[in-house]
């Protein structure tokens, strides 16, 4: 089930989301509804069981929602929080750690009239995944080049 069908219908806690993005070539002109995702052959949407929850929340406002997201931790939160907020359309996003012994993390997107707060997930997710894609092929590019020095491990 997409994300925006998840809170079309207005459940609070039994609709599951599980997104996780794959994607190539992503631009800011690709983005849309899920609709609009499911048709684009350059963006790939796979869904995973218990990875994303729509928690509970006015189902007719798709502008402000909170998304459960399990097994991960401040690692993922802080950065995705950061990528999210970078949105010009996004009006507040923060993430919390309800229980230290839990592994989950809670992401809350406010976001303005223009977009839906599951567009922004989307794009926040899109953006991390872009930027760390970035910097593992600059490393990789960089260490290809040979240009660092080697010492030799003294037992």
């Amino acid at each position: 089930m997409a994300a925006s069908d998840a809170s079309d219908s207005g459940s609070n806690h039994e609709d599951q989301t599980d997104v996780m993005m794959e994607t190539e070539d992503y631009t800011e002109e690709q983005q849309g509804s899920d609709a609009e995702m499911d048709e684009d052959e350059d963006a790939e949407v796979a869904i995973l069981e218990d990875k994303v929850e729509v928690l509970g929340g006015n189902g007719s406002d798709q502008t402000a929602m909170t998304f459960s997201l399990k097994n991960e931790d401040h690692t993922v939160g802080n950065s995705l929080r950061h990528m999210i907020n970078k949105n010009p359309q996004v009006d507040f996003c923060g993430y919390s750690i309800p229980h230290p012994s839990e592994p989950k993390m809670h992401i809350r997107i406010q976001t303005s009239d223009k977009t839906t707060a599951v567009d922004a997930f989307r794009k926040g997710m899109v953006d991390l995944t872009d930027m760390c894609s970035h910097i593992r092929d600059t490393y990789e590019a960089e260490l290809a080049k040979k240009d660092y020095t080697t010492f030799e491990e003294i037992a």
